[in-house]
C-alpha cells in the first residue's frame, strides 16, 4: 500500500510539473491597465480604494533614487498614481476644488491626490505583472468643506516607467 502511494504522489508531482510547464505565461499589454475593484469607507473618514492592474513589461513603479528627468520631484511623473476628486452636482459631475468656501468655482485649484508606488518589476524572464494596489485616502476620502460631498466619485489612472498612461477608472458613485 505504501509503494502504491509513493507511485501516485511521484505521478501527481511529475503531472503537474509537466502541465506547468506546457502553460504559456500570461500576457498584458505594455500600458497598465486598472479595474475597481473595492472600496471601504472606514469609520475615521479614511476610505481604502483597491484596483486590480496588469502590466505587460512590468515596469510598475518606482524606486526611491528615481528622483531625475523625468521623475524629478516638480514632475508629473514623479509620482505614478493620481486619483482626481469629483462631487455629483445637480446630478452633474463636477470636478472638486479646494475652494475654502466649498464651492466647485473652476478657477479654484481641483483636488488631486498623487501617490508613488515603489518599483514591483518581477526578477525573471517573464516581466508581466497581474495584481492589485490597495490605498488609503486619509485623513478623509471626500471634501470635509464642500457643500455637495455627499456623492463623490474618483477617476484614476496608473502610469509606468515608460510613461504609459493606463486607462481612466472611473470609480462607481460613492454615497456617504
Amino acid at each position: 500500500m505504501k509503494f502504491i502511494t509513493k507511485i501516485t504522489v511521484v505521478f501527481v508531482i511529475l503531472g503537474t510539473f509537466l502541465i506547468s510547464s506546457c502553460l504559456k505565461p500570461e500576457e498584458f499589454a505594455d500600458e497598465p491597465k486598472i479595474e475597481f475593484v473595492s472600496f471601504e469607507a472606514q469609520e475615521n473618514s479614511s476610505g481604502i480604494f483597491v484596483i486590480s492592474f496588469t502590466d505587460g513589461d512590468g515596469d510598475i513603479g518606482l524606486d526611491i533614487e528615481d528622483t531625475l528627468t523625468p521623475f524629478e520631484p516638480n514632475s508629473y511623473y514623479y509620482y505614478n498614481v493620481y486619483f482626481d476628486y469629483y462631487e455629483i452636482v445637480d446630478g452633474d459631475t463636477v470636478r472638486g476644488t479646494s475652494d475654502p468656501n466649498g464651492n466647485n468655482f473652476p478657477t479654484a485649484d481641483p483636488i488631486t491626490l498623487a501617490f508613488r508606488i515603489e518599483n514591483i518589476t518581477p526578477i525573471g524572464q517573464n516581466k508581466a505583472l497581474k495584481g492589485e494596489i490597495k490605498t488609503t485616502l486619509e485623513p478623509r476620502y471626500y471634501n470635509f468643506g464642500a457643500t455637495s460631498n455627499d456623492s463623490i466619485l474618483y477617476k484614476i489612472v496608473l502610469i509606468d516607467r515608460a510613461l504609459n498612461i493606463s486607462n481612466e477608472l472611473i470609480t462607481p458613485i460613492i454615497t456617504r
